[in-house]
């Protein structure tokens, strides 16, 4: 026995010199704890979006664990997705320490598990699940930072259905929030008060400017300013740039007629509590954008409520603290609340579920029908039910009766069958693999929408794009997202590539509970950065997978602008075409004023008549007069058109919402612009031949030339002077 233990000693060392070390540490029961975790903002997170997971983990053994954090869920195809952060550090913690690790993912339907994994040498050495009670696509999310202002009880002041209803979620501390734009790209609007200067110091640079930077690429933020106004507002401070003019004084509150005006509410303004604690309020002098509602009962009164166009999103600014103790207990807090969260619409029917849009089509967002548009592809025939069913009859009827009868003519014996059959079978298996062959087709095929934003005030660009893959096989794709921007317009810029949810709750959407029928191999999302793309994206024979994708960069273009807006409230003034590609279709849109002005070639000098402008929703809708009658074309959800459908993405809420459409705009609701234009600035819209990005497998494009369909739009948000006011 004693001359075995060195060769049991020498098999044991050679078996376990295989064993990755991670494995020996992590994987043994006890040696990696979760101790807490978190996904989305506030406890709450959307379906469809990018999402902050922040999880805290203890090393329990004797020795420590390092390797590679991974986030794993389903996509809108329940197909399990990779997320990991190739360019960030391998996590590492010490025996007997614990860590904080903060990764990024895309959440998946709402019934779909998170999952966070630790990989090491290539292999998955420890696995844990996490709670993500997901909320629907399209419900309005709102976030609160810093102190409470009471957003609970303005959600209840809301009237909606209980699916549809306003959910609301507050960030307790800063150490909470995303270091990422992206991590807010969920929410609706968030609520920022600044009042506890303790609260706003504990943030990192890094943080503020994620949230500065998510509110110019489209975000939507209420800025509560009041007693601290003189800091907040201050040419150092970070938060000066979100402020919409300069900064004047901080006085108490003297004039309770605008507040009791716009909530329709009577402030406690004579008791004794109220007048020891009166708020202060922080008042801006020229003001830019929209007054909604002033110290005083007039037009005259001093701006308290101001919003404006800030990049491509908006800034609500609010001059005096909505978490001041004076108003907690004040009856018109809530409505003053509601009023300022809510996107303005000019039909307030969101707790009404448009049956038609959800019935019968699948869908009641507008990206649901822009999806639907992008999934017809020229060449490819889907075999219907009936044509499959009637062919299936044919064939059995041959192989059947057919071949009885047949035999029985020809006076051949019954044996003969056993060459029939077979040759009736493969001739079938040929005409089914024909027909298939013609209808499929054998190429792989791209149906891509792209829209360029970019804000000439802001210097910065925007980049969205939805692409379709059509696979005529089953195979992996590597596939790369390659922005060919010139640098006059885009600077060095980053992006993400991943899958494209459809909202709603039938089947295949992001709200439906359906059952995985069968485990999927796992794909890999690169996070956010300048190299996007999906790494072994799963195609099956003959169909298709719906990707979407957006870029951002500094953008240096100079554009030469002169665009006022006279005492009567017309737009008018000159402007150069400022891209180096030629445009076609262009319009553009100010108030709710709009100009044709057709094909623009790169630097064309466009001067805008006045009196030659058209009315943009009439433009929008087709409206017409017939028998002295304005009449509107009615809205096809069914249709197909990608021209159409873009234009009412553009500004869907300039054409009357969901009042004209019946289907709602709250998937991807930064693509609308109608806002922008509502709030003084000019949007240029514009067509182009080529598109900027696109998908490449090994440096080539994923589609073969001709078998590529692409729409690009560009739209240049101009500012425009406004008419000045005492």
């Amino acid at each position: 026995m004693s001359s075995l233990r060195p060769i049991i000693a020498t098999t044991l060392a050679v078996l376990c010199a295989g064993i990755p070390a991670a494995r020996l540490t992590a994987a043994d029961e006890g040696r990696l704890t979760l101790v807490g975790s978190s996904v989305g903002l506030g406890g709450k997170c959307k379906s469809g979006f990018w999402q902050p997971v922040r999880v805290t983990l203890a090393a329990t053994g004797k020795g420590g664990v390092q390797g590679r954090l991974e986030i794993v869920v389903a996509d809108g195809d329940q197909t399990p997705v990779i997320y990991a952060n190739e360019q960030a550090p391998e996590f590492n913690v010490a025996a007997g320490k614990e860590t904080t690790a903060l990764l990024y993912a895309k959440s998946g339907p709402v019934s779909a598990p998170l999952k966070i994994q630790l990989r090491f040498a290539g292999q998955v050495v420890w696995q844990q699940q996490l709670s993500a009670p997901n909320l629907g696509a399209t419900q309005e999310l709102v976030v609160g930072i810093g102190p409470a202002a009471g957003l609970e009880e303005a959600a209840a002041a809301i009237n909606r259905r209980p699916n549809a209803a306003l959910q609301v979620a507050q960030v307790p501390s800063a150490a909470e929030l995303p270091d990422a734009w992206w991590g807010y790209i969920g929410v609706d609007t968030v609520v920022l008060t600044t009042s506890d200067a303790a609260f706003l110091d504990a943030m990192t640079d890094t943080q503020r400017q994620a949230l500065i930077q998510w509110v110019e690429l489209g975000g939507r933020i209420v800025l509560s300013v009041g007693a601290r106004g003189a800091e907040i507002t201050a040419a150092g401070s970070p938060w000066a740039a979100l402020i919409p003019g300069p900064f004047d004084e901080v006085v108490p509150l003297r004039e309770r007629a605008g507040l009791e005006t716009f909530t329709r509410t009577e402030l406690p303004f004579d008791q004794e509590f109220f007048q020891r604690n009166r708020p202060l309020i922080a008042r801006l002098k020229e003001v830019r954008g929209e007054t909604l509602f002033g110290e005083g009962a007039g037009s005259g009164g001093r701006p308290m409520a101001v919003q404006s166009a800030f990049g491509l999103g908006q800034v609500i600014f609010v001059g005096l603290d909505l978490d001041h103790p004076s108003l907690a207990a004040w009856k018109g807090r809530p409505r003053l609340l509601a009023a300022l969260i809510q996107r303005p619409s000019k039909e307030r029917g969101e707790e009404h579920e448009s049956a038609r849009g959800v019935g019968h089509l699948g869908y009641g967002d507008l990206i649901g029908q822009l999806r639907f548009a992008l999934e017809q592809f020229g060449g490819v025939t889907l075999v219907n039910f009936t044509t499959v069913a009637i062919l299936t009859i044919v064939y059995l009827l041959l192989v059947g009766p057919g071949d009885y009868l047949l035999l029985s003519r020809l006076g051949w014996p019954r044996q003969v069958t056993w060459l029939t059959f077979p040759i009736v079978t493969l001739a079938a298996t040929l005409a089914f693999a024909y027909l298939t062959r013609q209808s499929h087709g054998t190429r792989v095929r791209l149906n891509q929408l792209e829209i360029v934003d970019i804000d000439v005030e802001r210097k910065l660009v925007r980049g969205t794009l939805w692409t379709h893959l059509y696979s005529p096989r089953t195979t992996h794709y590597d596939v790369e997202l390659k922005v060919a921007a010139p640098q006059e317009l885009a600077a060095s810029p980053r992006g993400w590539l991943s899958w494209q949810g459809l909202p709603g709750d039938s089947l295949g959407g992001l709200g439906s509970r359906q059952v995985v029928l069968a485990a999927a191999q796992p794909y890999t999302t690169r996070m956010p950065g300048p190299q996007p793309g999906l790494i072994a994206l799963p195609a099956p024979i003959a169909s298709s997978k719906c990707l979407s994708g957006r870029w951002w960069a500094h953008s240096p273009l100079v554009v030469e602008n002169h665009l006022a807006v006279d005492q009567f409230g017309l737009l008018g003034g000159d402007f150069r075409q400022p891209l180096a590609v030629e445009l076609s279709d262009c319009l553009l849109a100010q108030g709710e004023r709009m100009f044709r002005l057709g094909t623009l070639r790169p630097g064309q000098r466009v001067v805008l008549d006045p009196q030659r402008s058209l009315n943009l929703e009439w433009r929008l809708t087709e409206r017409r007069v017939e028998q002295t009658k304005d009449i509107s074309t009615p809205w096809s959800q069914t249709a197909t058109d990608v021209p159409q459908i873009v234009q009412m993405l553009m500004f869907h809420e300039a054409a009357g919402g969901r009042a004209y459409t019946g289907l709602t705009h709250r998937y991807q609701p930064e693509i609308d612009l109608s806002e922008q234009i509502r709030l003084g600035q000019a949007v240029l819209v514009g067509r182009a031949k080529e598109p900027i990005s696109r998908l490449e497998q090994n440096g080539q494009p994923l589609a073969e030339a001709g078998e590529a369909t692409t729409w690009t739009w560009y739209r240049v948000v101009l500012p425009v002077t406004q008419p000045k006011t005492r």
